[in-house]
């Protein structure tokens, strides 16, 4: 019966640990140490942050001026931008958009 408990025992934590290691962060996310700001960064300090190449990150700043501010990351689909760049770009940034309870 010792055995038998011990083996559980063990098969449990095995399985608890793949699961934790599984569902971790992803090994190959490089966060900036300093997150910038969207709706204020320079197109070379977005770039900067190894996230996206110069061409978009100006693209960004020039749809930022018509839009006159972002206020989620929702406005960038039209920039279709791909799905790996635009993932490294929130771990790499902010948006200080409206306040969610806004009645405007």
């Amino acid at each position: 019966m010792k055995k038998i408990l011990s083996l559980v025992f063990v098969a449990l934590f095995a399985v608890s640990f793949c699961a934790t290691s599984a569902f971790s962060a992803d090994p190959n996310r490089q966060e900036v140490t300093q997150r910038f700001e969207l709706n204020s960064a320079t197109a070379e300090e977005l770039a900067g942050t190894g996230a996206i190449p110069l061409e978009t990150a100006k693209k960004i700043v020039e749809l930022r001026d018509q839009l006159g501010s972002f206020q989620g990351y929702e406005d960038l689909e039209e920039l279709e931008i791909p799905a790996d760049q635009m993932e490294k770009l929130r771990w790499n940034t902010t948006i200080q958009g409206i306040a969610s309870d806004c009645n405007c």
